[in-house]
């Protein structure tokens, strides 16, 4: 189906012009003749696209996403066709790189790619989770109640991003403080020391002298550190996100580093929980739901380690037991899964433990961030400390000596 923008004559002999979809022009000369209208002309509406230069240097923002789900699974339940949902729902006021993604996604389903298929064109925008249940709604014909799953998925794991943000704040600001400070003592106070205490003579102790060469060595080559290090950041940031062996890196320092483990280990939990309820309420076999999982929750460290677990399924062992001996879930998980696998509702075990594991994610960034905080206050006073310290010792020296 094509959009026509029409002009004709009616009954009376007056020219309208409007706008109707049609296969091709004689269906839509011969659907206005019986409406008692003759075409005049007609010519494919061709709509203007956004700027790609907003579509490319912007990024589509989640809670876009979240709203178009929500009206998207309402309309689909009132029986609107996905065609005429996706054409309704990209009309209304979006980001332009939302608008782009949205007409795309029109234009392909017109020309009869599937949902998921057009969806997985935009992996920034509609990650593999998203795409794959996207497929289980159109195979399963639960796509509406998939929809508003996404979306309540994608809203709680909002919150927990942004709640983890919220938190890193104050730290982040003292990160930066400490190398604020850190520069201005090495670059302006000592050196205004430097010339009095060579003045006094006498024994210059061996902490102002390590302290003086390190103020002498970035004032020197400062240009050339930062350049260090803005290559060593560079080099880092390809390495572990274009690379596979660096994501599995990353993935793999996720869930060993102090504090930043535990925040992942739960939230990874949360997340698996809520993908498994919506994969179980999609009628998939549990084997199917776990192969899902295994792809669903971006984490390569995860992703491997899963496959146990699977394979142990296949063979006859329960859940429970199959997902312990992985060790990459807290016990609480697998106490749980075992319960609902003993009472035959594995569906609301389930939500009760990601909701809990929701609340773990909030306590161990808060527990994260009050055990940052003093470390990196101390640091500051240490690095202050130990300035403020050889600048005096050689003054009190010299007093003492006097």
């Amino acid at each position: 189906m094509a959009l026509y923008v029409c002009e004709a004559i009616d009954a009376l002999g007056k020219k309208v012009s409007f706008n109707r979809e049609a296969t091709d022009e004689v269906s839509l000369r011969a659907n206005l003749k019986r409406e008692n209208l003759f075409l005049i002309k007609a010519k494919i509406y061709k709509e203007k696209e956004p700027n790609l230069f907003f579509a490319v240097s912007s990024k589509v923002k989640m809670n876009e996403v979240i709203s178009f789900l929500r009206q998207f699974s309402v309309m689909i339940k009132a029986g609107i066709s996905i065609s005429d949902s996706l054409n309704s729902l990209r009309s209304q006021k979006h980001s332009k790189p939302f608008q782009k993604v949205l007409l795309q996604v029109y234009q392909d389903i017109q020309s009869g790619v599937l949902l998921s298929e057009a969806f997985a064109k935009f992996p920034k925008v509609f990650p593999n989770f998203f795409v794959n249940m996207i497929g289980i709604g159109e195979v399963s014909g639960s796509l509406d109640q998939v929809l508003e799953s996404l979306a309540d998925y994608y809203e709680n794991d909002r919150k927990i991003k942004r709640k983890a943000k919220t938190a890193m704040v104050y730290p982040i600001i003292l990160l930066v403080l400490i190398v604020v400070v850190t520069l201005f003592l090495a670059l302006y106070v000592l050196p205004q020391f430097e010339g009095t205490i060579n003045e006094l003579g006498g024994d210059v102790p061996t902490l102002t002298r390590v302290v003086m060469g390190i103020s002498e060595f970035i004032k020197m080559y400062f240009i050339f550190i930062i350049a260090g290090i803005f290559i060593v950041f560079l080099i880092a940031y390809l390495f572990f996100k274009k690379t596979k062996k660096g994501r599995y890196a990353l993935d793999w320092l996720k869930f060993h580093l102090p504090f930043i483990g535990r925040i992942e280990k739960n939230l990874i939990t949360s997340r698996f929980s809520k993908a498994f309820i919506i994969l179980l309420n999609s009628g998939m076999t549990i084997t199917d739901c776990l192969e899902n999982l295994r792809r669903m929750l971006g984490n390569a460290v995860f992703s491997e380690k899963f496959k146990y677990t699977i394979d142990e399924v296949k063979r006859g062992k329960r859940i429970a037991l199959a997902i312990e001996n992985t060790k990459l879930f807290p016990l609480m998980l697998t106490e749980m899964i075992n319960v609902g696998e003993k009472s035959g509702n594995i569906e609301e075990v389930l939500e009760a433990t990601s909701n809990y594991f929701d609340e773990q994610v909030e306590s161990s960034i808060q527990k994260a961030t009050a055990a940052l905080e003093p470390i990196m206050i101390i640091f500051l006073g240490g690095i202050v400390a130990v300035v403020i310290l050889s600048v005096l010792l050689p003054i009190i020296s010299l007093m003492q000596s006097i």
